[in-house]
């Protein structure tokens, strides 16, 4: 049965996979996400293909170290990205709307090991290639609670990213981009712009100034009339304050940023950030607090609610400082990732003003049985001489699928050390001389 395992779409019941045929194939029983199982004609169905492997050999290797590891490296995740072309065509709609000037928040929600972290590496990868300038946050209570904005920003400009005819741009690239912006209105970055232009980048100075905007040290050092690079006219910039209550000042500067990229024709900011639910394994209620309100107004202001264009004291506000969470228009699309938490009332009433949701449920074993399948093809390229004999294939996916309970990253991890473990043996087999 040549359609058996193929995934499919309904107009109606959405996604799924064909575990069996009848008729002639006329007509198709169907596995859908939402648990249904039904006959359908064939004729109801659109086929969705599987990415295909072409790969090199390098390409192949390098793929393989990455799934040793539980990864997937960024350059080659649309190589090994199946069963969520219902994701992929909601996040493309947003980025769509985004280049239009209309931002919004996009949740992903599925238990550990539903592939939450693969689905955000593609929706990076994604946003990159639709032309979108893109930032990236994993959230830790230690390193990057919400409660630290200092921190959650700084980690975002680190890993921010664009592209410009074909060649990969950073913070610094995009700031230097947008300094010619007629920008009179930004308690930040009008002064930030307004340095930016006598900078002399040849000089160490700038490495201090850039420091400092980035969010890696403190303005003290840049305008200290005694340190050795200091920076003329950084006086004139606010300092990047390191206190939990500036959660307003990070968000403005933020949604700047993005209001700025899309004055610069390249269509808006998306920021994106795992597990949101380290916010509520902080058991300082402060904290907490602090945390779920930085939240709710990065949130709140993707969405450009005009109550956070002024200063307005329901949500936390800074005593240095006070700016409002959204600096003019924001042109910004959250995408954000969580294992759902429940019983947290804040929590879910921060969660609930996002409508975009989509849960990801794991994998069934079709879906398995294709991904396991393409592994092999691309674990053939990377090693031309594996062979693996039909009945110690079926072993190894079985073996897989009890390991990984369902799994994604586990299930390929396992196969993948499990080919290793096979080839290795053979090479050692055909070394052994014959006695």
């Amino acid at each position: 049965m040549k359609n058996q395992n193929s995934i499919v779409a309904h107009p109606i019941f959405g996604e799924g996979i064909i575990v069996a045929t009848r008729w002639d194939e006329a007509e198709a029983q169907v596995k859908f996400r939402s648990g249904l199982c039904l006959w359908l004609p064939v004729r109801w169905l659109k086929k969705i293909a599987a990415p295909k492997t072409q790969l090199d050999k390098i390409s192949s290797i390098r793929l393989l170290e990455a799934f040793r590891l539980g990864v997937v490296p960024h350059q080659d995740i649309e190589h090994f990205t199946f069963g969520r072309a219902y994701e992929i065509s909601e996040l493309e709609k947003a980025y769509k709307a985004l280049k239009a000037g209309k931002g919004g928040v996009c949740l992903i929600e599925g238990a550990y090991g539903s592939g939450k972290t693969h689905l955000l590496e593609y929706a990076r990868h994604l946003s990159l290639k639709k032309g979108l300038v893109t930032a990236y946050c994993e959230l830790s209570t230690q390193e990057t609670p919400l409660h630290r904005p200092k921190r959650v920003y700084r980690e975002l400009v680190y890993n921010m990213r664009f592209l410009k005819d074909g060649y990969e741009y950073h913070f610094r690239d995009l700031l230097r981009l947008m300094s010619g912006l007629d920008v009179a209105d930004h308690c930040f970055y009008t002064p930030v712009f307004k340095t930016l232009g006598h900078i002399d980048e040849g000089h160490l100075m700038s490495e201090v100034f850039w420091q400092w905007i980035e969010g890696e040290s403190t303005k003290e050092y840049a305008i200290d009339p005694h340190a050795p690079f200091k920076v003329p006219g950084g006086q004139k910039i606010p300092a990047l304050y390191d206190f939990s209550t500036a959660a307003d000042y990070y968000s403005y500067i933020l949604t700047g940023l993005s209001n700025f990229i899309y004055r610069s024709g390249m269509g808006g900011l998306v920021v994106i950030m795992d597990e949101v639910e380290t916010v509520a394994r902080i058991w300082e209620y402060a904290a907490y607090s602090r945390g779920l309100q930085f939240l709710e107004g990065l949130i709140l202001s993707a969405f450009n609610d005009k109550t956070l264009k002024r200063i307005d004291g329901r949500l936390i506000h800074n005593r240095v400082r006070p700016t409002p969470y959204t600096y003019r228009d924001a042109h910004m699309l959250l995408v954000l990732a969580m294992t759902p938490t429940h019983g947290l009332r804040g929590m879910e009433q921060v969660m609930d003003l996002v409508k975009q949701r989509l849960y990801l449920r794991k994998f069934s074993k079709p879906e398995l049985e294709i991904i396991y399948k393409h592994l092999i093809d691309v674990y053939r390229v990377a090693y031309p001489d594996f062979e693996i004999a039909l009945s110690r294939r079926d072993n190894v996916f079985h073996a897989a699928l009890k390991r990984g309970s369902g799994e994604l990253r586990e299930f390929i991890k396992f196969s993948v050390e499990a080919f290793d473990w096979l080839r290795l043996g053979l090479q050692t087999q055909k070394r052994v001389p014959a006695t």
